[in-house]
């Protein structure tokens, strides 16, 4: 399963070490690590994105949680004059790359709404916060393992301590529930345009089409989204790949069958979206 890992080190210099084992992991087969990151607080509380493997559609996605999750650990304060991402490269790179940061500078909240659309929870940022004290730092990654006996082994070598947690994506059920309750608010007003006087039925109409326009864009929003998927699909792909020609015999088969899940999950998760645009259609053209 994909997972968050968040690995906190006493110094900067251990985490740069840390991400080095954590890439050698993904060298020989033992770990597909998708993207990456590390996070630095400094002795003066201020927290910051140091490096980041920002490549690709993943990349960018991650590099947007990174940013958010700065926000969080830097506080209030700090989301809300914008200090939190300054001179973070991966946010920047995020948002010219199209993902929104959610009013990153605008408060804590669209920090945490970013936080929750990358599967990121509160749990694993209170462990994070109540470990990474002033001059630590610590390495975020997007994997997947098929065994956690490698990552915890390396890391605890490294003098890091681990943290997991399994990505849930959130956005695809928000989608298909948004057009899901703009379809029931269609039916009611088509319930109720039936029932009104000649006079009523202007003002339901109104109230239909601007339902239908709300339902046109979340139907782009879909759109995006499928398009979405299926780069950051393919990039998984290759990441898997590369753990099935490089992974020892029994590891090798773990991974082919998390290939296998990973396909499932996709073409279960476009299904359902597929299924909004085609209600969408069916109700713009009724």
């Amino acid at each position: 399963m994909e997972k968050f890992v968040a690995v906190v080190f006493d110094t900067e210099e251990a985490a740069y070490k840390g991400a080095d084992a954590m890439r050698d992991l993904h060298r020989n087969g033992e770990l597909a690590v998708y993207a990456a990151g590390v996070i630095s607080k400094g002795l003066n509380g201020e927290v910051e994105v140091k490096s980041a493997a920002d490549e690709g559609p993943i990349g960018t996605a991650f590099g947007m949680m990174l940013g958010a999750m700065v926000g969080v650990l830097a506080g209030p304060a700090a989301v809300a004059s914008g200090a939190a991402i300054a001179g973070s490269a991966v946010a920047a790179q995020a948002a010219a790359g199209g993902m929104a940061l959610g009013g990153m500078t605008g408060g804590l909240f669209g920090a945490y709404r970013d936080l929750w659309v990358s599967g990121m929870d509160a749990a694993m940022l209170d462990n994070v916060s109540t470990q990474l004290q002033p001059g630590k730092s610590c390495v975020v990654a997007s994997v997947d393992e098929v065994w956690t006996t490698p990552l915890d082994s390396k890391m605890k070598e490294a003098g890091g301590t681990v943290y997991r947690k399994l990505r849930v994506d959130a956005v695809d059920a928000e989608m298909a529930a948004e057009m899901d309750a703009l379809d029931r608010e269609l039916d009611a007003l088509d319930e109720e345009w039936d029932q009104a006087t000649d006079d009523a039925k202007d003002a339901i109409n109104e109230k239909m089409d601007s339902v239908k326009t709300k339902m046109k864009e979340t139907g782009v929003k879909i759109d995006n989204r499928m398009e979405e998927l299926d780069r950051e699909f393919d990039a998984r792909l290759v990441a898997l790949d590369e753990q099935i020609e490089n992974a020892a015999d029994n590891t090798k088969a773990k991974f082919e069958k998390r290939k296998a899940e990973v396909k499932a999950d996709h073409e279960a998760r476009k299904d359902r979206l597929a299924a909004a645009m085609h209600r969408l259609a069916d109700r713009i053209d009724g």
